[in-house]
């Protein structure tokens, strides 16, 4: 007569070893932790720089685009082409520079000569000085670019003023200063950091519930100790010369040791298959698909009698099995 009894088993942690915060970073529920706090951080630092760089260019491409606007429509007045021509161009353009400055919004509008002689300026003392880089709107073309150096690097627009013939006879420049440009991204920067911060917070409670989880099913051992156990638990398993089998909730089963296996008659793909469609004898499969807890209960298993005992086990994690 051969016997195939197996009795539940409890791991219980170390006694006297400390149960840290969420598993503390040696368990594997704290290295989870950590990792997942780690990836959260560096992909919200990542959105949020994102998010500062995408506002600095909409606000960037925002200003060249209300500079065009404001050159343009002063360029196109019908007074500006007529007072280029007057005999004092400065007394007749220099108020409504004035003017159009306050009403468009922009912080500069300069009126110049098509080699780029400032005429008119929202600074008076510009006048006089040469503008930078415009020959692309001497030449008739109207550009916007992020212009650097004196006297303020700015977001601009550059617009030729064009007389009845077609001909350039000046140029209207009009802009914002970067420094103002980045003034308005760091307005919103208290925004995209406080979302950052919500993310992260929320991103922490999510890995903390999670990693709490993880410390109840792996009941706070470190991974050493895992490999240890599980090393333990497979020698013992496969040196008792009785056969084990474990099978899940749902009939299927789980894990048969040597000895199972050979009195058995197992095939080598039985795992994993219901108990019923594992090669078992059908008395047998009958028995522990059942789930009726039994002791040393004789079975027939080709010209064999096995005394066969089940117990059901609930795991602190997993399925209900029994084994």
């Amino acid at each position: 007569m051969v016997h195939g009894r197996t009795s539940g088993t409890r791991t219980e942690a170390p006694a006297g070893r400390p149960s840290p915060y969420l598993g503390g970073p040696r368990t594997v529920a704290g290295q989870v932790f950590l990792l997942q706090v780690v990836v959260a951080v560096l992909l919200i630092a990542a959105g949020v720089v994102a998010l500062a760089f995408q506002a600095r260019y909409d606000g960037e491409r925002d200003a060249r685009d209300r500079s065009l606007a404001a050159a343009e429509s002063f360029a196109n007045a019908p007074g500006t082409a007529r007072a280029l021509a007057s005999g004092d161009p400065t007394g007749a353009l220099q108020p409504f520079v004035r003017q159009a400055g306050r009403n468009s919004g922009v912080d500069f509008i300069s009126v110049m000569e098509p080699d780029g002689t400032r005429i008119a300026d929202t600074d008076p003392g510009l006048i006089g000085e040469r503008a930078e880089d415009v020959g692309r709107a001497a030449a008739g073309e109207s550009f916007t670019d992020i212009f650097t150096g004196p006297p303020n690097d700015a977001a601009r627009a550059v617009v030729p003023v064009t007389g009845p013939d077609g001909a350039v006879v000046g140029l209207v420049g009009a802009g914002f200063r970067i420094a103002n440009v980045g003034e308005a991204v760091a307005d919103r920067l208290p925004v995209f950091l406080g979302s950052g911060a919500v993310a992260l917070a929320l991103a922490t409670a999510s890995s903390a519930l999670v990693s709490r989880r993880l410390r109840r099913q792996t009941r706070g051992l470190e991974p050493a100790e895992m490999t240890r156990m599980y090393e333990h638990h497979h020698a013992v398993l496969h040196a008792v010369r009785e056969g084990v089998l474990i099978i899940g909730g749902d009939g299927r089963l789980m894990l048969a040791n040597d000895e199972a296996r050979r009195l058995l008659e197992l095939p080598a793909d039985a795992e994993g298959r219901h108990v019923t469609e594992a090669g078992m004898e059908p008395a047998v499969a009958g028995l522990l698909a059942s789930g009726r807890s039994v002791t040393d209960e004789v079975v027939m298993a080709g010209d064999r009698l096995l005394a066969v005992s089940t117990r059901p086990t609930a795991p602190t994690a997993g399925p209900r099995a029994r084994r």
